[in-house]
Order: structure tokens, then sequence, then C-alpha cells
């Protein structure tokens, strides 16, 4: 009786185990940019006007139709945006943080921003930003209705649409 008593608790302890393996996996690395001096940061990663310019600019490529923004605070611009596309247009908003480019976006930015996406009744979300974004917060987006751009993908894209000017 005490062997199987001894097997039901080594399974408990092992399936303990390995939910607590899954939760403490390493986190997979996210590509990062990085400059050789201060001089070969682009103007629009340094200046928030620039970068306001740069945001709209990528959200054009889109074809989504600008409406008007707003700079919630020093390093937040909402962006009210539509989408005139028969059938799947729409509402969309985002959200451009200009923060340090090593400032990693957390849970909370991003849970707040789909909650205000969803209250909104946009179609989607993107937010943008001149940082990264942390491992919860990207898990946070899978299957939601917004897109995360990070400093990395946001000047790859400028690259691809021809708008940068680094």
């Amino acid at each position: 009786m005490a062997i199987f008593f001894i097997t039901f608790v080594a399974f408990i302890i092992g399936f303990i185990l390995i939910a607590l393996l899954k939760k403490t996996s390493p986190p997979r690395p996210q590509e990062t940019l990085r400059f050789d001096n201060a001089a070969d940061i682009p103007a629009f990663l340094a200046e928030r006007e620039k970068f306001k310019a740069k945001c709209l600019a990528f959200l054009e490529k889109f074809n989504l139709e600008y409406r008007h923004s707003i700079w919630a605070d020093d390093d937040e611009l909402e962006v009210d945006l539509q989408d005139e596309t028969p059938v799947v247009g729409g509402k969309y908003l985002a959200l451009c943080l200009f923060e340090p480019m090593d400032n990693l976006v957390g849970l909370h930015k991003v849970t707040g921003f789909l909650e205000t996406v969803k209250g909104e009744g946009a179609s989607r979300g993107i937010v943008i930003t001149t940082g990264y974004f942390s491992e919860e917060a990207i898990r946070a987006a899978e299957g939601e209705p917004v897109e995360l751009v990070n400093v990395v993908s946001f000047v790859n894209y400028l690259k691809k649409f021809e708008i940068y000017d680094g």
C-alpha cells in the first residue's frame, strides 16, 4: 500500500515540476538594434515629433486614414485611424510609445491598450514602440486583435516602405 502512495506522490510532484518548468523556460531572444555612436541614431528615435511623423507615415502605408491623435503624456501618442476598405475596414487605434531604445513595454500597457481597442469597438490595434516588448506582453497579444511592432520591426518596415531616412 505504501508503494502506491509513494508512486502517487511522485506523479503529483512530477506534474508540479513540469508546470513550473514551463513557466520558467528561458525567453525567446529578441532581435536588438544597436548603433555604434549617438550620431548614428536616426532623428525619429531621438525626437518626439519626428517619431510621430514616422508613425503616421508608417500607418498610412497600410491604407489607414488618419483621423486625429493626441499625446496622452510625454511618451504615449494615441492615434485614431479609419480603414475605408469595404467589408474588412473599420476603426483602428494605434499607440505609439516613444521610449528609450532599451526599454521594455510591459504587460499592463499592452493589456490596457487591448481593452481600449475592444471598448472602442475598433477592428484592430497597433502598438509601435522605440523599445521592445516583454515576453508577458507578447504572450498577451497572441490571438488578439492587436499587433506589436518593436523598434527593430519598425525600422525594418520603414526601410521596406522606403520611408526610412536614418
